[in-house]
């Protein structure tokens, strides 16, 4: 029973993690750094579980105090620590990346608690671990993912507002695990479980929407910065706005191409979508040695789309542009695209319509010359 306890204990939150990395459209968060959080997590977890205890041996605190107080405090912190770390990496994009790599922090942490309460219980070991990955895991992820969120808003500020920006964020997440932490001491009624999912649930569900309204701006981004300047034709950058909706158009590429061409077209397209938030990252960074490392990554990612493009074959992403992508959007979104690409172009005299009539008008001969 125990060996079910532990893998439950291990197996629902890791699968937690992973439905928050694919709400990850464009792929920013990367995979091997959400594993560095998550192994952050559990090193956090080791550290507080000597640090906390250590005023209570020496009767400085009660246990209360300790649960109620100090270990919110001390874990958040803790937890807190590699998104700090990583915040001042060129890759590190906006708020989506800080919410993923939170949530793995406090998902690695969690496990690692999960089995200190199994093995120590063994005789309610299901119990426990049913109600904690329902409820205290949810909260402990979400919690450092509101600090990612936070750091994530606050590299775009100067110093002294980036640096208050971070106090709040992990101030934030020590209120929501202190709130939480009080609630399950202090509550005693048969409502506690549900009291404690709700607010779990409720804040992973909060840090998902915030991811899905990261994106939705990460989406105008893409718009606005990415275009004729890295040789993106607009099917493409509007591909890149909806990869969701280019899922059925990849499979069919793979039939016709081979399964090899449709994933490195897939690593295209995300590799665009990287390269304009990355552009609008860069504009809207005011630390000029961090502008500087994102314009080395911009370059580094230019290199690969154009490498991408040169394996993928000139046959192949025109069949891409103009026969297949297309289906994505309806016809007046095509149409809508067509007048804007006429309307930017250059126009000189006598291009319009009125124009025109007014050439043949003055071209046209008279009916006095005709008499």
């Amino acid at each position: 029973m125990i060996v079910i306890a532990l893998l439950i204990a291990t197996v629902i939150p890791l699968a937690g993690l992973y439905g928050i990395y694919t709400l990850d459209l464009y792929k920013t968060g990367e995979f091997k750094f959400a594993l560095i959080c998550f192994g952050a997590g559990a090193l956090a977890y080791a550290a507080a579980a000597q640090i906390n205890p250590a005023p209570l041996r020496l009767g400085w605190i009660t246990y209360n105090q300790m649960v109620r107080y100090l270990a919110p405090a001390v874990e958040e912190i803790l937890k807190a620590s590699i998104l700090l770390v990583l915040v001042r990496r060129p890759k590190f994009t906006y708020f989506v990346d800080g919410a993923i790599y939170g949530f793995a922090a406090g998902v690695g942490f969690a496990i690692c608690e999960n089995y200190e309460y199994i093995l120590g219980n063994s005789n309610a070991a299901m119990a426990i671990a049913i109600n904690r990955v329902i409820s205290t895991n949810l909260m402990h992820a979400a919690s450092c993912a509101l600090v990612g969120i936070v750091l994530g808003w606050a590299r775009f500020q100067k110093p002294f507002k980036r640096f208050l920006f971070s106090i709040g964020g992990i101030l934030l997440a020590i209120s929501l695990h202190m709130g939480f932490n009080n609630l399950v001491t202090r509550v005693t009624s048969g409502w506690l479980l549900l009291y404690a999912i709700i607010i779990g649930g409720g804040a992973a569900g909060f840090i998902a929407w915030m991811i899905k309204r990261g994106l939705k701006e990460e989406r105008g981004w893409i718009l606005e910065k990415l275009g004729v300047a890295d040789r993106v034709e607009q099917q493409e950058v509007n591909a890149v706005q909806n990869l969701a909706k280019v899922d059925e158009i990849l499979k069919r590429l793979a039939h016709t191409f081979g399964p090899e061409s449709a994933s490195k077209i897939e690593k295209l397209l995300l590799t665009q979508a990287r390269l304009g938030i990355l552009r609008k990252t860069a504009e809207k960074m005011p630390d000029e040695k961090m502008r500087a490392n994102i314009q080395s990554q911009i370059e580094l990612l230019h290199l690969e789309m154009e490498q991408a493009r040169h394996e993928i074959g000139s046959y192949a992403m025109v069949y891409l542009r103009y026969t297949h992508l297309e289906e994505v959007f309806s016809v007046y979104t095509i149409l809508g695209i067509k007048l804007q690409e006429l309307a930017a172009q250059p126009r000189g005299a006598g291009m319009g319509i009125f124009d025109k009539l007014k050439e043949r008008v003055a071209n046209s001969p008279n009916e006095e010359s005709k008499s």
